[in-house]
Order: structure tokens, then C-alpha cells, then sequence
């Protein structure tokens, strides 16, 4: 399975998706998932072109709205399954994201067993 691991990780924005990618990544790997990185939307919007399985997406990214990324799966009609982490709190931005539909949405911090327990689940 494909995975697309999008998180922001430029100059003076790094979040915690990204700062532990390496990590991640290798802990995808031996649960035999093919992992693609993107550090802003833009890069993850290019990397749907590889149609992934799963997304894991973080709403801050440093180019804009993670959102965007998931409004663009739906739209395409990907069937991709998107596992949504967060750390904003505005109530009316996740009542949007939750209109799109993710299959999940985790609450930051999270850690790879929560991770892995919801990829599991919405496999």
C-alpha cells in the first residue's frame, strides 16, 4: 500500500509529522506500506498524481490550508483514505474538515501506535 505522509517542514515551520518522517517512514516501511513525503500542499497535491491508499495529512502546512488537500481527493474522487491530524482549534475550520469527510481525524500530539491502530482501521 501507498501512503502519502503530508506535513510542513520548511524553514521555521516544521511540524512534528514531518520532524519525525524519517521515523515514521521507517515504521511504515516494515508494515509494507510505499511512503511518499510532501512538505506543503502544493507537493502533496503533486503527489496525488501517484494515487495513494492513505494520506496522512496535517492542516498546518507552511504553504497554506492542509485542508486543501483533502478537498482535492474528494473532488477528484480519489479513493484514497485520509487520516487527518491537527493541532488547530478553531471550531468552525474543523467543522469544514470534518464536512470533507476524512476517515479520521486525530488530535496532536499523536503517537505511530495511534497512528498505525487508525491506518488499520480505515484500511
Amino acid at each position: 500500500m501507498r501512503i502519502l505522509l503530508a506535513g510542513g517542514g520548511s524553514a521555521g515551520h516544521t511540524s512534528p509529522l514531518i520532524a519525525t518522517a524519517d521515523a515514521l517512514c521507517r515504521l511504515l516501511k516494515i508494515y509494507g506500506y510505499d511512503v511518499l513525503l510532501a512538505d506543503t500542499v502544493q507537493a502533496a497535491l503533486d503527489q496525488l498524481a501517484r494515487h495513494p491508499d492513505h494520506i496522512l495529512l496535517d492542516l498546518m502546512l507552511p504553504d497554506g490550508d492542509g485542508a486543501r488537500v483533502l478537498e482535492a481527493v474528494r473532488k477528484s474522487r480519489l479513493a484514497s483514505r485520509v487520516v487527518v491530524l491537527t493541532g488547530v482549534g478553531d471550531a468552525d475550520h474543523l467543522d469544514r474538515v470534518r464536512g470533507l469527510n476524512p476517515e479520521a481525524l486525530l488530535n496532536k500530539p499523536v503517537d505511530f501506535k495511534q497512528i498505525l491502530e487508525k491506518l488499520a482501521k480505515v484500511a
